[in-house]
């Protein structure tokens, strides 16, 4: 029979028992926090830190505190019809320690087209600065068009790292427009910046993990002499216009009526044109109100023609009287009206 010594049986137990236990000690190496969660489809979820989504970082310690710096240098091609404006701007991290690796602003109401439009001036584990150009969408008020003022917004969220990891502060004293910016046809009204915790909708189970995201806001206002004669000064026109055959008698008779039925459709037309510059809404325009009461005054103008052929011919001086002293001050009163309300 084979004799195995009594020390080297302790050593023969010692070799079996380190075999078996390497898989232990390899799970111990790599610090694995992540355990699949059978109870929810297998989704992992962390059983250490305060968010149990497997996109947290436990590990990572307090998050790094980065004040967010903008510039926005230009934009251009903005149509109110599409929402939709192009902006060349920078923006700049600066944090309290160092950031997460493959940090990078993300657009979230637009698009990049090309990576070629994302130049990294400057990339520190604490400090890094970008210049971009992307495409954003902004949807426009339009209830006191003509005289609107849009807010074109720019956001930029993190969401390869969540607030776990980085939380975003706004620099207002490094949130600036460039010295040359202009918009043609409108000013700049004011310009904000903010911070907030986006939460999205669970996507899967255990989705707690909230991402920090940027908003740059600019306000914008349309000239008002812009707004005067491109909508306000045409539709008085119309109303003048078709208000100058109240004066005529019955003598005259085809003359007012000429006077009136072509500005209704002048109107129309007009209205048609506006309607074509900006997008479908739920609510009524500025410039709605205000054909609203040039339809009205166009109609009473007609109205008080046709009254010849309403009553008898009797009547034809008082209806000739009424409508010179009270038509004209009723499509006045009409007039303000659209336009105040």
């Amino acid at each position: 029979m084979l004799c195995i010594s009594k020390r080297n049986k302790y050593l023969f137990y010692f070799f079996i028992f380190l075999i078996y236990s390497i898989p232990f000690f390899q799970l111990i190496a790599e610090d694995i926090t992540v355990i699949p969660d059978l109870k929810n489809s297998g989704v992992p979820i962390h059983k250490a830190g305060k968010y149990l989504s497997p996109f947290a970082n436990p590990d990572y310690g307090e998050p790094a505190k980065v004040r967010v710096g903008f510039l926005l240098k230009s934009i251009s091609s903005y149509s109110i019809k599409e929402a939709k404006f192009f902006a060349d701007f920078y923006i700049s991290y600066t944090s309290d320690k160092p950031m997460p690796p493959n940090i990078i602003p993300h657009v979230t109401n637009g698009y990049i087209e090309d990576d070629e439009h994302v130049k990294i001036i400057a990339d520190k584990p604490t400090f890094k600065l970008w210049k971009i150009h992307a495409t954003f969408y902004s949807n426009p008020d339009l209830r006191k068009y003509p005289f609107d003022t849009q807010e074109l917004e720019i956001e930029i969220e993190e969401d390869d790292a969540g607030i776990d990891q980085i939380v975003f502060i706004a620099d207002p004293k490094n949130t600036n427009m460039d010295v040359d910016f202009f918009m043609p046809g409108w000013e700049v009204n004011y310009l904000e910046s903010r911070t907030i915790r986006h939460y999205y909708p669970d996507r899967f189970d255990n989705d707690d993990l909230y991402y920090p995201r940027y908003i740059f806001r600019l306000g914008i206002k349309r000239y008002a002499s812009n707004a005067l004669f491109t909508v306000y000064f045409p539709a008085f026109v119309i109303m003048f216009v078709s208000l100058s055959g109240i004066w005529l008698d019955k003598a005259h008779l085809d003359t007012r009526i000429n006077s009136s039925a072509p500005m209704l459709a002048a109107a129309v037309l007009f209205h048609y044109t506006i309607v074509q510059e900006l997008p479908p809404t739920a609510y009524l325009t500025g410039a709605d109100k205000i054909m609203i009461a040039v339809y009205c005054g166009l109609m009473l103008n007609l109205l008080a023609t046709w009254c010849f052929f309403f009553f008898d011919e009797k009547y034809h001086y008082r209806i000739y009287i009424l409508g010179k002293y009270i038509v004209p001050p009723l499509n006045v009163i009409l007039f303000l009206l659209g336009a105040l309300l």
